[in-house]
């Protein structure tokens, strides 16, 4: 008898069950365990990680040079943190090792959280295809910077006792984020609103785009960056609308119209400020969006709202719907 020939799956296989999913889809962000080969370049990419942050900071910056703001290359935030982001990979001969072993971990972090958001998306009864054009060149580390989309993967250092990120949200689709130490915060509401401390546990969360296409069925996640004495580094890979295709079309998602996804980035990160950016560009943007009436509280000399400090225990007061990273 001829054995039967079965077609493989069109969809990468489920990595969260029900009930993960219906927490992450309530709380905006959970721990969780991954594969072998993710592992693995995890742990290759935060060897070389420590080699390259021992750098001076001109060769840190002649390796990966600084471009479009704090979207590619090493930016150093004075007395706080440093990051390196790609986007694309590097052409530069000195930087293959490290670029090599980014673009492994860029791939096996996209192929966990490629099955989390079409989890995700059957939960809300949004067709899977729905994803394919918001997916287009974000999978694997695209090979030029011409080729490249929002997505990023983002490595950084925070300096010992100094080192924070204020609360805010990510502004893409999902992130997952894995540190060396504790630090990083994630908002619980599920637990009568508290700050939990993930560790080193991986975690996923939650981004302000999939919050804004699920039509508030998704809460995005809150997080912060707690400093350490002994500082911290960390792996952060955001996935983010890609921008390939302009124009998306919004009837999978339940509204009959077409979108601008380049228009749709812009509003939500020019209602926001950057938690990565220096302090003196933070406060500008901190007064910029008081001006617009988009942020309230009177601003401090640090560049917190006073409406922020006096209220960190509200993920509507902290100044988290104000902040991105």
């Amino acid at each position: 008898m001829d054995s039967e020939v079965f077609a493989p799956p069109t969809h990468p296989p489920p990595i969260l069950d029900n009930d993960q999913l219906t927490r992450l889809a309530r709380t905006g962000s959970i721990p969780i365990d991954f594969s072998t080969p993710l592992t693995t370049s995890m742990h290759e990419l935060f060897a070389l990680l420590h080699g390259y942050f021992d750098e001076s900071l001109s060769s840190k910056k002649s390796l990966f040079p600084t471009a479009e703001g704090t979207e590619l290359g090493y930016y150093n935030v004075a007395n706080e943190k440093e990051y390196l982001t790609f986007r694309h990979q590097d052409p530069s001969a000195s930087a293959t090792r490290l670029t090599h072993t980014a673009a492994k971990f860029w791939a096996s972090a996209a192929s966990l959280l490629h099955p989390i958001l079409y989890g995700l998306s059957k939960s809300l009864n949004i067709p899977l295809a729905a994803w394919d054009p918001l997916l287009d060149g974000c999978l694997a580390m695209p090979s030029s910077r011409l080729e490249a989309t929002p997505t990023l993967l983002r490595l950084f250092n925070y300096f010992p006792n100094a080192g924070s990120a204020e609360c805010h949200t990510d502004t893409g689709l999902l992130t997952l984020c894995i540190g060396t130490a504790s630090g990083l915060q994630v908002w619980e509401p599920s637990r009568d609103g508290q700050w939990t401390d993930v560790g080193t546990q991986p975690t996923v969360l939650i981004s302000k785009t999939l919050q804004w296409l699920s039509g508030g069925r998704l809460r995005a996640g809150v997080h912060c960056v707690v400093a350490k004495p002994e500082g911290r580094q960390s792996i952060v890979f955001a996935m983010r609308p890609s921008l390939r295709n302009p124009m998306l079309d919004l009837r999978p998602f339940g509204e009959p119209r077409m979108v601008d996804m380049a228009a749709i980035r812009k509003e939500i990160r020019g209602s926001l400020f950057n938690v990565n950016a220096t302090n003196t560009m933070r406060t500008a943007q901190k007064r910029r969006l008081k001006a617009m009436g988009l942020m309230h509280g009177e601003t401090d000399e640090s560049g917190q709202s006073t409406d922020e400090a006096g209220n960190a225990g509200n993920d509507e007061k902290n100044g988290a719907r104000h902040a991105y990273g």
